[in-house]
């Protein structure tokens, strides 16, 4: 759907001409590209993120809300003194789920612009897919190489993850 909303013909340029605006390369140029990209999988994984941080909201214990108003906090200082705190673990979460499908991301890479244009949204695993397995010659080497590297760069980061993780629940 993204790739029909944003193509040379696509619906959003179908609007701006509407409104006698010139129609933009969306998926054309280098940075309007990469923007896109990353739009479409922010758009894409919300729902998720929001399901989580809703989960974290609803762990918070209501006595402390009622603390804080007995105690003669707002809105706002409820929300810096009590929400705030309790939730940053769980945006951590969504922090770092976050950077490990930022790097891993593909699908919408391939739909939208197949690496291009050049290799503005060349992508980690979408170099493993060219160099691997779409390129003449096939570089499996260098595609194993490049997965391995993939591989210790998300483990890093899900082991950050558990250590904030640890961390948190320590507080």
């Amino acid at each position: 759907i993204w790739k029909w909303i944003l193509q040379r013909n696509g619906v959003l340029n179908a609007i701006l001409v509407n409104f006698d605006l010139e129609p933009m390369a969306f998926l054309l140029d280098p940075n309007q590209a990469t923007f896109w990209v990353i739009f479409v999988s922010i758009w894409a994984l919300m729902g998720f993120y929001t399901l989580i941080l809703l989960a974290g909201l609803q762990s918070i214990p209501a006595e402390l809300y009622e603390a804080a108003q007995i105690d003669g906090a707002g809105g706002w200082a409820s929300f810096w003194g009590v929400t705030w705190p309790l939730l940053t673990p769980t945006m951590v979460v969504v922090l770092v789920l976050s950077l490990i499908r930022a790097v891993q991301v593909f699908d919408q890479v391939y739909v939208l612009t197949g690496g291009g244009p050049g290799t503005s949204t060349l992508y980690m695993v979408q170099y493993v897919y060219n160099t691997g397995f779409s390129g003449q010659p096939q570089r499996f080497g260098l595609a194993a190489a490049a997965s391995v590297l993939l591989g210790v760069t998300l483990l890093i980061f899900t082991l950050i993850q558990l250590r904030l993780g640890r961390s948190s629940d320590a507080v």
